[in-house]
């Protein structure tokens, strides 16, 4: 297998001239990275200890080292995901072509892909590079063409209108994924990549064909591919042309890959005939074996000596041109019109989820229907008073905890995906959540609209008029897609959703509690009993009271029974209120965690 790929990587001829259209993936201009003294620590804890090392341009630089050696961290200080905080310090210089980046800069000119393929279910690979291409170039022509090239490049025509597929949906392989979430960077012309563990959960074949392709893109576009693997296989070592190898936050290697056997040979470690190299080399760095870590400081000592002023000679000649810097072209209502229309094709094509949803609906609104048969016919009594009132709030509950349960869950899958977007600077934050909102707020109005339409007339809610049914499922909406903002705002403030979603009832059941039904609100405490204005199902309830009991006479006042002191329409404002902050803390913490995880 290595002769055949050996034959297939035979480099393109460097006078061959370049195509002159902008259209073409080869990279125009080469860039070196090169990182000077960085030292990492977390809370006193070293994790890189003052390195120094270049990634050049054209070349395929392999980062590895055993667990907790530091490579992922030094993959991440190279991409700038990793700044200063109260616990983290970060010292030390990075270049590209000799000038100085940083976060900013660095999305402009190179690509990270991250370990899980993060992906769209319902997207097609086509479409998934569609909507980056969509979003990267305003010229239909570039982007059709970035497009069809990038499909070619990464062995994606044969896939290309198959759903990515997960969890709920089959899709394409797990090469084809890995491939394609490479291509959705690649698709940005970008004239370096990074990818962290690209074969991490693949097969040694797939893994193989995935480090080729990665060394084609070095070898035929000029690109400066640097990644971390973990145990790559000898025929996916014979495909890397550098390796930095590391050992408590510290380079014990760094150099070509033919020269790596020669270096620990020289003080006594010789790689044993018909292994595979890396498992050697790694074998002996590892920090677990004693005889290991006494052995540290021999390479150390070796690597100072031998290879530590070719390192700093190859800096100093490193590639000194422009960097070829690129940013979107496209504006803020265009990126909201993308991530829409993409969001109600994933809505309309998730068959599974949208069936359940509907499903669910009108169990529930025959559930309560049924539970509650007849329960608005009667009037008079304290009993009827008490019944439909019950049946009221058993509505408010089941929308609230509905709403926000569902919104965490799905939530979480989309969460993923924004970050890895919003990370290669595809859009903004702004115009994501905005879109969003389009989005969302009026697929909210679907399922209460379903339940209480057949819940309505089931249970005798009060229909002398159109109009006081029309307010009641103007509230039962407030009141469903206030609980859903609610939802979206946990799940953007809470970086473990299983964290959220064992909270979050626990901040629910006082709002319960506190809702007016269970107890007269002007019975509480003072000390505790505002609690019961930061409620939705307070207002939910107070709203839906006052209209349902629009007409009808009791022998016990609604008001005076339960509290009620706001009135309809000002419980109604104040629900919408509730949905305008909500959703505006959502906003905040969704910008905070991406800015936390960068």
């Amino acid at each position: 297998m290595t002769e055949t790929i050996k034959q297939e990587m035979t480099p393109l001829n460097t006078n061959k001239p370049e195509p002159s259209t902008s259209k073409t993936l080869r990279s125009r201009k080469v860039v070196d990275l090169v990182f000077q003294n960085i030292t990492y620590e977390i809370k006193k804890r070293v994790i890189l200890d003052n390195i120094n090392g270049i990634c050049p341009g054209g070349h395929v630089t392999a980062i590895m080292g055993s667990s907790g050696a530091g490579k992922t961290t030094l993959l991440n200080v190279l991409a700038c995901r990793i700044t200063n905080s109260k616990t983290n310090k970060l010292t030390g210089k990075l270049l590209a072509n000799n000038c100085p980046y940083d976060y900013e800069k660095f999305s402009q000119f190179a690509s990270y892909v991250m370990q899980n393929d993060v992906l769209m279910e319902t997207m097609t690979p086509k479409e998934a590079l569609e909507f980056a291409a969509n979003l990267k170039y305003s010229d239909t022509q570039i982007k059709q063409s970035r497009v069809i090239e990038t499909l070619k490049c990464m062995r994606l025509e044969r896939c290309q209108n198959t759903f990515i597929g997960g969890i709920s949906m089959k899709g394409i392989s797990g090469g084809e994924r890995k491939r394609t979430s490479i291509g959705y960077e690649l698709v940005s012309n970008p004239s370096c990549i990074l990818l962290d563990e690209p074969t991490s959960g693949l097969d040694s074949f797939t893994a193989f064909q995935i480090i080729h392709q990665l060394r084609k893109l070095a070898d035929e576009q000029d690109r400066t591919i640097i990644f971390t693997i973990h145990q790559p296989s000898s025929d996916i070592f014979l495909l890397f042309d550098r390796i930095m190898l590391l050992v408590q936050g510290r380079l014990v290697y760094q150099g070509s890959r033919e020269n790596i056997i020669n270096h620990f040979s020289s003080f006594g470690f010789k790689c044993p005939d018909h292994s595979n190299p890396m498992d050697y080399f790694l074998s002996i760095t590892h920090s677990e074996d004693k005889q290991n870590i006494e052995n540290y400081s021999l390479y150390f000592e070796n690597y100072q000596q031998k290879l530590q002023k070719q390192i700093e000679s190859e800096i100093l000649n490193c590639c000194n041109s422009d960097v070829p810097l690129k940013i979107n072209e496209t504006s803020f209502t265009y990126q909201i019109g993308e991530i829409s229309s993409r969001g109600v094709k994933n809505i309309m094509r998730d068959h599974m989820q949208f069936r359940a949803k509907v499903i669910q609906a009108i169990f529930l609104g025959l559930l309560k229907g049924g539970v509650f048969w007849g329960a608005g016919r009667n009037n008079g009594k304290l009993e009827d008073l008490l019944s439909i009132s019950g049946a009221l709030f058993f509505i408010c509950v089941d929308f609230t905890m509905n709403a926000i349960m569902s919104c965490i869950l799905s939530f979480s899958v989309e969460r993923e995906v924004f970050l890895r977007e919003e990370n290669s600077k595809l859009y903004t934050t702004k115009s994501y959540f905005l879109a969003k909102q389009l989005i969302e707020i009026p697929f909210c109005v679907i399922s209460p609209l379903i339940q209480q339409i057949i819940a309505y007339w089931m249970i005798g809610l009060n229909d002398q008029s159109g109009e006081v049914v029309l307010i009641h499922l103007l509230i039962s909406v407030l009141v469903f897609v206030c609980s859903n903002s609610m939802g979206l705002m946990a799940g953007a403030a809470f970086k473990d959703i299983q964290l959220a979603l064992n909270i979050v009832p626990a901040i629910v059941t006082p709002l319960i509690i506190f809702s007016g039904f269970y107890s007269n609100q002007k019975t509480f405490y003072p000390w505790i009993g505002w609690l019961q204005y930061l409620s939705p199902m307070k207002y939910g309830f107070e709203a839906m009271s006052y209209n349902e009991n629009e007409g009808k006479y009791y022998e016990n006042d609604p008001e005076e029974l339960y509290g009620f002191d706001i009135g309809l329409w000002w419980c109604a404002l104040i629900l919408f209120g509730y949905i305008v902050v909500y959703r505006f803390l959502a906003f905040l913490f969704l910008y905070g965690l991406k800015q936390k995880l960068q």
